[in-house]
């Protein structure tokens, strides 16, 4: 096959052979990508709220997009022979979310929604900072295929929490962490199945940091994970209070104008 750039379009298609060594992490592409992402996702939250119609059809096209590009790439390493079947399976974080989160909003089911909803919005939005995306000078189709991925996910999520259609519960938020356990024992499968395998970074650290020196990382992923919690779940919990309260306050002052009328 004909070679361009010094290599060939099997090359790029499937990340083989050699497409240079890349500027990694916090490179000018990385930091613009991550601006974008975040005037993305301001953009979409006003227009969203604005057009609920067109932002529910919109959600829809990115779900259908997100399990079409994720079987496809499946079946490419498959048939490239770059992995084996077992390999494929979505075992990695945003390969299951990016199925998981479609078929939940397609089939419309909003029963146990919440942890897909919270998992779905963090954990691409971390893989997208601390991915290996720049490991190589040329972004392979594998890689965009990746960032194009979690461009979705988060943009799926402001899609259904913007327009209404799913409400955060605080007392559900409990089902945010039976999830994540379901999560790692589901990984653990495919950590033994696949030899030499790191599916949701269980077995080495999947982050550029540790916060407890030469602590086992799991400490790190513990604090993360309750972080991203309160930030998922405090915006919730402070709306629900101010509109009790406002609630609360719009009650008084009919009763007190109803005792005013009747004096």
């Amino acid at each position: 096959m004909q070679k361009l750039m010094g290599f060939s379009f099997v090359d790029w298609l499937i990340e083989v052979g050699d497409l240079g060594q890349g500027p990694g992490l916090w490179c000018p592409l990385h930091i613009v990508l991550m601006v974008l992402l975040a005037a993305w996702l301001v953009a979409c939250i006003f227009i969203f709220r604005k057009y609920k119609k067109f932002a529910a059809s919109f959600t829809k096209v990115i779900c259908i997009l997100m399990i079409a590009f994720r079987v496809f790439r499946t079946f490419l390493l498959i048939f490239s022979g770059k992995m084996g079947v077992i390999e494929a399976l979505p075992w990695h974080l945003c390969h299951i979310m990016a199925i998981v989160f479609p078929c939940f909003y397609l089939t419309k089911t909003k029963k146990f929604f919440l942890p897909i909803v919270c998992v779905t919005l963090f954990g691409g939005i971390l893989t997208f900072i601390f991915g290996d995306y720049y490991c190589y000078n040329t972004l392979s189709f594998l890689q965009l295929e990746s960032l194009f991925l979690h461009f979705c996910m988060p943009t799926a999520v402001v899609g259904v929490l913007a327009t209404g259609y799913f409400k955060v519960k605080t007392e559900e938020i409990w089902q945010i962490f039976v999830f994540l356990i379901m999560l790692a024992c589901y990984a653990e499968i495919g950590n033994t199945l696949v030899k030499g395998a790191n599916f949701l970074f269980l077995r080495e650290n999947g982050l550029p940091f540790n916060l407890f020196g030469n602590a086992h990382f799991f400490y790190t992923y513990i604090v993360l994970i309750l972080i991203l919690s309160v930030c998922f779940t405090l915006p919730i919990i402070v709306s629900g209070i101010v509109k009790k309260h406002k609630n609360s306050k719009f009650r008084n002052s009919v009763r007190q104008k109803c005792c005013n009328f009747d004096k």
